[in-house]
């Protein structure tokens, strides 16, 4: 029974014209994964940055590293905290934070070309807890990876989106 729904869930998929962005459109190479594989990532500041760079990494370079880069990715990242839970004594139970990236794409080489350029955006908030400092910590540590991961993929489909109406760039 599930075979026969997934069959006709991809029946009609093809039908209405939806094909995946990354995959080979009607026999041709997935050209636009292949592109965002060339893209060299600019380094970023502190370990938030370390952890962007990585995710940035995981969300472009699917096959591992190129061995040519052909663009280069520059993004602003960073993490802010807004208070959203205050107790009568003034203490803080929940915190928001928002995390944000403006990027720009430019060929290799030549850094005042703009080619792309876009913003990403994700959010997420965490409860504190009394006596729970190292639960805290451990939380947002996890919830700093989880941002980082969410501005990459966003970032990855702005991208792909890009190569996809722009396939003569850089070909």
């Amino acid at each position: 029974m599930r075979r026969y729904l997934a069959l006709s869930c991809a029946l009609a998929l093809s039908a209405c014209g939806f094909h995946p962005l990354y995959g080979p459109e009607a026999g041709q190479p997935a050209r636009i994964a292949s592109r965002m594989d060339e893209i060299d990532i600019a380094p970023l500041a502190d370990r938030q940055g370390q952890v962007m760079h990585q995710a940035l990494e995981a969300a472009l370079q699917r096959d591992g590293a190129p061995s040519f880069y052909r663009y280069h990715l520059t993004v602003q990242y960073g993490i802010s905290v807004q208070i959203i839970g205050v107790q009568q004594d003034t203490s803080n139970t929940r915190n928001r934070f928002l995390a944000t990236a403006h990027w720009e794409l430019t060929p290799e080489g030549n850094l005042t070309t703009k080619l792309a350029e876009g913003n990403a955006q994700a959010m997420d908030a965490e409860n504190i807890i009394d006596n729970q400092y190292f639960a805290n910590t451990l939380d947002g540590g996890v919830m700093r990876h989880q941002l980082a991961r969410e501005l990459a993929n966003q970032i990855a489909m702005q991208l792909a989106l890009y190569f996809r109406a722009h396939p003569d760039h850089g070909a």
